[in-house]
């Protein structure tokens, strides 16, 4: 890894950075994967599909029931 480093994204337990080799490094605590640019892209990728179906499970869990809208059959 060359020794300056381009930050992309950061926060307090993870950075997203580029070295001057041209490697894209995702640190998350002690872990850092080094991966080329085409890996990356796959794997956040990954992460974008992940957040997405976490979206609509929390979306749905906060949708509000309108019991007018309910069909209900009784049993008898």
């Amino acid at each position: 890894m060359g020794l300056k480093t381009d930050f992309l994204s950061q926060s307090d337990i993870c950075a997203i950075y580029k070295c001057l080799d041209g490697h894209i490094h995702v640190k998350y605590r002690a872990l850092d994967i080094t991966m080329d640019p085409e890996e990356f892209f796959q794997v956040a990728e990954v992460f974008t599909d992940a957040l997405d179906s976490l979206r609509k499970v929390a979306e749905r869990a906060d949708e509000k029931i309108n019991l007018r809208d309910l069909s209900v059959t009784l049993k008898a």
